[in-house]
């Protein structure tokens, strides 16, 4: 038997790490987000220079991807952060009684209220429809721009970025609120990786879907960037430019 010092395994450790890092790289489609927002403009480039052009992201990781995306389409072409979240049904919270918005804007589906026999003075909504509100606006007050003004999506060609799209509960919230409370000309949903399915979904509610891969199935973050839903050096040091708290970690929202 050879004894073996614990000092001297350590390195060996450290060494059989580092490949499985690398490896992780190789495997992932992207290095990270940015280069992925890179990928994305190519696909957008018909809308390069367009003077009613809005990158509007909704969420952080989306946020990375579409800082590189509006860089790729021209400096004059603004990017915005709005979060949107579902209100969620009193005593069903599946079914989505309508959506908040970063901005304090909220959407109320009433065929879904009615049917529910929920009115605009029900007790439980105002409540629910508070909390998400404290809690988006303290996300958007985080970010390093103010929050979206009606007069910059209305009537516009916005872009709506996520950095992957599988169920799509965040999109489709994000495309049915922006088109409800602000009108824009066209709506085009850009993500580097959309589920195949719902591609298919959201051709039928916006102006155009573009994307870099549509698979069949989209599984781990890590599949498709190398640092999964752990930031990046890259990705944290766009997160700092644009958040006052940037975090580590990206949303778990697709």
């Amino acid at each position: 038997m050879v004894a073996i010092n614990p000092s001297q395994a350590q390195p060996a450790a450290v060494a059989a790490a580092a490949p499985e890092s690398a490896r992780r790289r190789r495997q992932a489609a992207f290095s990270d987000r940015i280069q992925a927002g890179q990928q994305l403009a190519r696909n957008l480039s018909e809308h390069a220079g367009g003077a009613d052009v809005v990158v509007l992201s909704v969420s952080r990781g989306g946020a990375v991807v579409g800082s590189a995306v509006a860089a790729a389409l021209g400096e004059h072409v603004p990017h915005l952060y709005y979060k949107v979240q579902a209100i969620p049904c009193p005593g069903m919270p599946r079914l989505s009684l309508g959506s908040v918005a970063g901005d304090g804007s909220v959407r109320i589906d009433n065929m879904v209220a009615q049917s529910m026999g929920i009115g605009a003075d029900n007790a439980a909504l105002l409540r629910e429809i508070a909390q998400i509100d404290r809690r988006l606006r303290r996300d958007q007050r985080a970010f390093l721009r103010a929050a979206p003004a009606g007069a910059q999506l209305r009537g516009r060609v916005l872009i709506v970025v996520d950095d992957i799209v599988e169920a799509g509960d965040t999109m489709r919230e994000a495309i049915m609120h922006v088109r409800h409370c602000f009108a824009p000309r066209r709506i085009v949903v850009a993500a580097p990786v959309c589920l195949a399915d719902l591609r298919k979904q959201l051709q039928r509610h916006v102006d155009g879907v573009v994307d870099i891969v549509s698979p069949l199935f989209v599984g781990a973050p890590a599949q498709w960037y190398a640092g999964g839903a752990v930031a990046m050096p890259s990705e944290l040091q766009a997160l700092a430019r644009m958040f006052a708290r940037p975090g580590s970690r990206f949303d778990n929202e697709r």
